[in-house]
């Protein structure tokens, strides 16, 4: 009996030993978070405020009668004057001049301020017809607290001469420099032949940034623009190029307040007092002649026979 006892206490303890075998567990598995069933909502993007067109430019005036022009002026005239032949013996050459000349105003119409003034608004252009490119260059002088106008003349060999110009001066309304005096906007009666008379509006000379803005169809223009900048170090016009001050640039008027209803020119000249060295001084003028009826104006294709005169 001893013998069975013993023999059923090995069976028991064998099993027990199987049984602690497994007893260490692994570690245990790092938990997984379940996976997130729905996603985040996104808003969809929501339709952006339609952007206001930019404010239309405050005016300094009120428009009358007169039509209102497109804010895109017209385009220059394709015309482009040729330069009036200069006798050989009044030009050396061995100087390359510039040439300029103003192209018929244009982009004409009748403003009529607040205080009751009536206005012509219009385009003016200056082209160098010339070889020689229009380079001014401006130095400070103390003595005259003014900025001096030293225009550079070249001649064939790339040399170049020195020819004292005016004077620049900082244009507060057009935050840039002007050359003083470099136009005159004047308004003429006309004879019965239709023939310039009597000026009857003059605006004081008009000061002017120097740039290249618009390459004319001349065969000589310079393919790329050279001067960009209204400073007071250098400007100029190059060969074949046309500065443009368009309608809405402040000071493109000439007050005709008072005027009588008929039919006038409009003459605007470049350099008024020839204070630029250039091949010719007769042909800086460019002239167009219209028809005045109160506050209505048509810009007319030459000049005018048979005018009616007082």
């Amino acid at each position: 009996m001893p013998h069975l006892v013993l023999f059923f206490s090995l069976i028991l303890c064998v099993v027990a030993a199987g049984c602690s075998a497994g007893s260490t567990d692994d570690p245990p598995a790092t938990a997984t978070p379940a996976a997130t069933t729905a996603a985040a909502t996104v808003p969809p993007p929501t339709t952006p405020a339609s952007v206001a067109d930019p404010p239309a430019p405050v005016s300094i005036a009120t428009m009358a009668s007169s039509p209102t022009p497109s804010e895109t002026p017209t385009a220059l005239p394709t015309d482009t004057p040729t330069p009036a032949p200069t006798p050989t013996a009044t030009v050396d050459p061995s100087l390359l001049l510039p040439d300029l000349q103003t192209l018929p105003p244009y982009d004409m119409f009748v403003q009529v301020w607040p205080e009751g003034n009536h206005v012509i608004r219009f385009s003016n252009s200056i082209l160098n017809a010339g070889p020689g490119v229009l380079k001014v260059l401006g130095e400070s002088d103390r003595s005259t607290a003014t900025t001096r106008v030293t225009q550079h003349v070249y001649n064939v060999d790339g040399t170049y001469d020195e020819h004292p110009a005016g004077v620049f001066e900082f244009h507060v309304t057009h935050d840039h420099w002007h050359v003083e005096n470099f136009a005159l906007y004047e308004v003429w009666s006309l004879t019965a032949d239709g023939e310039l008379d009597e000026v009857v509006a003059v605006t004081d000379k008009v000061s002017y940034c120097l740039m290249d803005e618009t390459r004319s169809d001349r065969p000589d223009a310079h393919p790329e623009p050279t001067y960009t900048v209204c400073d007071q170090i250098i400007q100029g016009i190059s060969p074949g190029w046309i500065d443009t001050y368009e309608y809405n640039t402040p000071g493109q008027i000439v007050d005709i307040t008072g005027l009588p209803d008929g039919t006038y020119a409009l003459r605007s000249t470049v350099d008024p007092d020839d204070q630029m060295r250039e091949m010719d001084n007769g042909n800086n003028a460019g002239t167009t002649y219209f028809d005045l009826a109160g506050e209505e104006l048509l810009m007319l294709d030459g000049p005018p026979t048979g005018v009616e005169t007082d």
